[in-house]
């Protein structure tokens, strides 16, 4: 709806929204607002962003986190604009919870925050994130095989990749096993790509591919619900996997992302699929992560139409 309004009202919204973000920003950095910004956030929560949040249900919302899979700068911004900041964090089973937090002075959007406190966090010459601490789990139960892969002279082998920015933040940049190598030799992480995939209104999943490849390409699922109301909006009709308006604007984001990259790592090609990925179908894990080498195994006639020339 705020997408949808006009004129005056559309203005108004981009004036609150603005605010809303000044402010969370501030509290980023552990600041309050103060002064005339002050004045400008009571009228914005007044006339826009408190009745925003009360439709969204969020309105009683006092402190809000994320954590177990990655989440979009694009969506902690939106959220931000409306007055609430989301602090990411980061860790596993295997260190009791927390690895990193976000914190009042030490978070930025995109950073999973600093080492938790008494815990020590270092990042390995393949790029893997090892931890140590009192909270660092004592090993698999019954599974010394498991356990001996896993901690290593004290060291937690967390199976993610990152890396600390100067500002002493830590960004997840992938897991080590869903590393793609082309058959150039280039390591590419998928995680970037399928993550801004992902900020398309009609992606559902974005699944990069290119293993031994000689270029990289993606399998593409729809929203259903937002490819719904795009295709009504857009007088459209038929399957929307083969919709050319609809592979015209996911193209589009996929040139936008193409930017960002080397050329190697660019996307040449993508396919819509017909259907979503699913738990059922086995392609998603209960906690619906994508299970590549399903994802390659049942779409591989896709896969395989987009590497023929």
């Amino acid at each position: 709806k705020l997408a949808e309004a006009t004129g005056i009202k559309a203005k108004l919204a981009a004036w609150a929204l603005g605010v809303g973000s000044k402010v969370s920003h501030l509290r980023l950095d552990g600041r309050e607002p103060s002064g005339l910004l002050a004045a400008q956030y009571g009228l914005a929560e007044k006339l826009v962003l408190g009745k925003v949040k009360t439709a969204l249900g969020l309105d009683r919302v006092r402190f809000a986190a994320v954590g177990a899979a990655p989440i979009s700068t694009e969506v902690l911004e939106f959220m931000a604009s409306l007055d609430i900041v989301i602090w990411e964090i980061y860790g596993q089973s295997e260190d009791t919870g927390p690895t990193t937090v976000s914190s009042p002075g030490r978070a930025k959007f995109g950073a999973v925050g600093a080492p938790f406190p008494e815990t020590e966090v270092k990042i390995a010459e393949d790029g893997e994130i090892l931890v140590k601490g009192r909270n660092v789990f004592l090993g698999y139960f019954r599974q010394p095989e498991a356990t001996a892969e896993t901690l290593k002279d004290g060291w937690l082998y967390s199976g993610d990749l990152g890396a600390f920015g100067d500002d002493g933040l830590l960004r997840i940049t992938g897991r080590k096993k869903d590393i793609i190598i082309t058959a150039g030799g280039k390591n590419v992480a998928p995680k970037p790509f399928e993550s801004g995939m992902k900020d398309h209104p009609l992606v559902a999943e974005a699944v990069l591919i290119g293993d031994r490849r000689k270029f990289l390409s993606a399998l593409v699922t729809l929203d259903e619900e937002a490819t719904a109301a795009f295709m009504e909006k857009q007088g459209l009709s038929g399957e929307p996997h083969a919709n050319e308006a609809i592979r015209a604007s996911i193209q589009e984001k996929v040139d936008t992302l193409n930017e960002n990259f080397a050329r190697v790592e660019q996307i040449k090609k993508f396919a819509i699929l017909g259907r979503q990925l699913s738990i059922e179908g086995g392609e998603l894990t209960p906690t619906l992560k994508v299970k590549r080498n399903k994802v390659t195994e049942h779409f591989a006639n896709e896969i395989e139409d987009m590497y023929a020339d």
